[in-house]
């Protein structure tokens, strides 16, 4: 992936096109080709691949393509990402094509501009239901981040993305999800980070926060 972070929030897990790179996981294959500065690769999931009376690439399979493009520079990168899905269900509202566009940027030298990552995405499912809000939706996701705060390798991150896929409705709050973290490194193999994380809710006007730490161990 061109779309490097270190941040625990989902919004920048998935580049800002949380339906495009929707993790879904089952049989399948992928092929990827390197040349110099750029990648292109292509997987296929069937989520109901262990079910013999589904398997792979037929009708009723829950299936998932997605093809990347990315190409990466001297202090930059960019990829595009393109997915079609479908639950293995004819005609149903759960299918859905979508694509996205992210990026990254870093200053030469480490100071007070920040490292920055933003990415946009957008699903189209084939089959809308105003009722039951499968529309249109729009994603997005930016991250900074900070690197050598307070001590050498220590990273300080903010990030902010939709809380879930916006759509074009009047009275829609277009919830947003924030977090603020900092990667503390311990020793060469271990990383403590404490997070603290808001996410916002469509309607009633009431939000989640929460505060966690991860530690990584790297051998």
């Amino acid at each position: 992936s061109a779309y490097p972070s270190t941040s625990m929030l989902d919004v920048l897990t998935y580049a800002g096109a949380n339906a495009a790179y929707n993790l879904k996981l089952g049989a399948g294959a992928g092929i990827s080709y390197v040349k110099d500065s750029f990648n292109a690769s292509f997987n296929y999931v069937a989520a109901d691949g262990d079910n013999a009376d589904k398997g792979l690439f037929e009708d009723d399979a829950s299936s998932n393509y997605t093809f990347q493009v990315a190409y990466t520079g001297d202090g930059y990168g960019v990829a595009g990402v393109y997915t079609d899905s479908d639950n293995g269900v004819k005609n149903s509202a759960g299918d859905y094509s979508a694509y996205g566009l992210s990026g990254w940027w870093s200053p030469s030298e480490v100071g007070m501009v920040p490292t920055i990552s933003a990415g946009m995405g957008w699903k189209n499912p084939e089959k809308e239901d105003d009722a039951n809000n499968i529309e249109d939706e729009t994603t997005w996701s930016i991250g900074l981040e900070w690197s050598d705060v307070g001590a050498a390798g220590n990273t300080l991150g903010f990030g902010i993305g939709t809380a879930e896929g916006h759509r074009d409705d009047s009275g829609y709050d277009d919830p947003l999800a924030y977090e603020l973290w900092y990667d503390i490194v311990v020793s060469d193999n271990i990383s403590v980070t404490p997070s603290y994380f808001i996410v916002e809710q469509d309607g009633d006007g009431k939000n989640f926060s929460g505060a966690l730490v991860k530690t990584t161990f790297t051998f």
